[in-house]
């Protein structure tokens, strides 16, 4: 039997000054299937929006809320994987 996978979904760093990111939306469903490369969920900084990609394929469970402002590198979501 093959030994599931967990990748961490966290808000990717978009610029040096960046400190925190607003999530403003999530591209896939709680609980939905997603492949490495395609587009994952949405933030905002003071700047820019911007779309991020999966880092890994699998099943997707978000632990943060739409409108939530959170640090970079704070951890948003597992995408668990066989």
């Amino acid at each position: 039997m093959a030994e599931m996978s967990t990748f961490t979904v966290r808000i990717p760093r978009t610029a040096v000054a960046v400190a925190e990111a607003t999530l403003q939306e999530c591209l896939v469903d709680d609980g939905g299937l997603i492949q490495e490369g395609e587009p994952l969920f949405v933030i905002e900084t003071e700047k820019v929006e911007t779309e991020v990609e999966a880092g890994a394929s699998g099943r997707v469970y978000w632990t943060a809320k739409v409108g939530e402002v959170f640090d970079i590198g704070a951890e948003i979501g597992r995408i668990e994987g066989e």
